[in-house]
């Protein structure tokens, strides 16, 4: 058995070799390997501007043409994400691309398991196959693999810590949310939900992990390199001068235009206020209300996020589970034949405005706004039932029954 999983992951890395040697790209990984490698090899800050003018120069074959909306392959991220890339390192580029798209279609059927488990759910075996073939070919699984987006090993870290959290599992729970600051914008809003649940619930070993955890890390990279956090603050408010700006909830506003001016900063404002409400009916509740309202919480980051990416949907792969969860256990046959259609939905729907909308290799705005408000409505549809569900005490931890 293990010998076929390696024939089956060698496979599967050759296949990532070959199509990386016949079409360069890789645009989201290629910069932060570029920033980590010259950082271990020469000793230069991974935020140093010849490091984005050498990934612009193998993206483009030139410096980037700002005013043609071109990336300017920014190293962008927190220090901390070199954890994860620098095993890539060292490598050959194409070679390093191959292997971490290995990783990221593996890690996307990951997400389905820890996803149903998180759930409560046991699908079928066939209807578990499908959901880890769906996990691979929609739309943001499919374009995070293909560029690379660290957003992938972000969805498994929140995923995990969620899933931690409900196993009683406090100090894995924390580190592996002081890992996800990797991809901050994502989990900016959830880290301090979940800190107020926790101390709602008692549960201080989990605030002391995360925050000491988080705390620890960042130390860490300060004493490799003091002034991090300031170079990476530079490239972040930089950041929207050369990328088209906007919120899924700001896209809708200006569809509207003889509306009032503020009506982007209104709704979103309204949004957080929403957010904050659900953050205080959760006080003190038991397990599948918080998993429900930290959902909610990774979906209202997105609406509001000044500049999002359909990539970062990844994150939403436990809120859809969910939905799913109380469809199927509800409902039955009707529940998975709903589920099967919203599936074949999200696959095709995407791909489809994706065709419509494309403009030369770029992906329209548009591409940002259906999905999140899709998943929006459907985890008000199962409010209800989660929280109100029947919870049974299995090992160490809860598990919801819908019913």
């Amino acid at each position: 058995m293990y010998l076929a999983l390696l024939i089956l992951l060698a496979g599967l890395t050759y296949g990532n070799y070959r199509f990386a040697q016949e079409a360069p790209g890789g645009n989201d990984f290629l910069p932060r390997w570029l920033g980590t490698r010259d950082w271990v090899t020469q000793g230069l800050s991974p935020y140093d501007p010849k490091i984005s003018v050498e990934a612009q120069n193998i993206i483009y074959g030139r410096p980037a043409n700002v005013q043609a909306g071109e990336d300017l392959a920014n190293f962008a991220y927190p220090l901390p994400i070199v954890l994860f890339i620098l095993p890539f390192s060292l490598l050959p580029y194409t070679l390093a691309r191959a292997l971490w798209m290995t990783v990221l279609e593996l890690c996307l059927p990951v997400l389905i398991l820890m996803g149903i488990r998180l759930a409560g759910w046991r699908p079928k075996p066939i209807g578990l196959g499908a959901l880890m073939l769906f996990s691979v070919i929609w739309y943001p699984g499919f374009r995070a693999v293909i560029l690379g987006q660290f957003a992938v090993i972000e969805a498994v870290l929140v995923t995990a810590a969620l899933l931690a959290i409900q196993r009683r599992m406090d100090s894995a729970a924390g580190v592996l949310l002081a890992l996800s600051l990797a991809k901050p914008q994502l989990v900016v809003l959830l880290i301090p939900f979940v800190l107020l649940w926790a101390w709602s619930r008692g549960r201080t070993s989990l605030i002391v992990w995360t925050v000491g955890a988080s705390v620890l890390l960042v130390a860490f990279f300060m004493l490799l390199m003091p002034d991090w956090p300031l170079q990476w603050i530079r490239q972040v408010i930089a950041y929207p001068s050369y990328t088209v700006a906007g919120s899924p909830i700001s896209l809708l506003a200006d569809t509207m235009p003889a509306t009032d001016p503020y009506l982007s900063l209104i709704l979103t404002g309204l949004a957080l206020l929403y957010m904050l409400w659900e953050w205080v009916l959760a006080w003190g509740k038991f397990d599948p209300w918080f998993q429900w309202a930290a959902a909610m919480t990774l979906v209202v980051t997105q609406l509001v996020s000044f500049r999002t990416a359909s990539t970062n949907y990844l994150v939403f792969t436990m809120a859809i589970l969910l939905v799913f969860s109380v469809w199927t256990q509800r409902w039955k046959r009707t529940g998975v034949a709903a589920t099967v259609v919203a599936c074949l939905a999200m696959v095709a729907a995407p791909w489809a405005l994706f065709l419509m909308t494309v403009q030369g290799n770029q992906e329209s705005s548009w591409m940002l706004v259906p999905l999140p408000f899709f998943v929006l409505f459907g985890l008000w549809w199962v409010r209800w039932w989660v929280t109100r569900s029947n919870v049974l005490q299995i090992g160490d931890y809860d598990t919801p029954r819908y019913l």
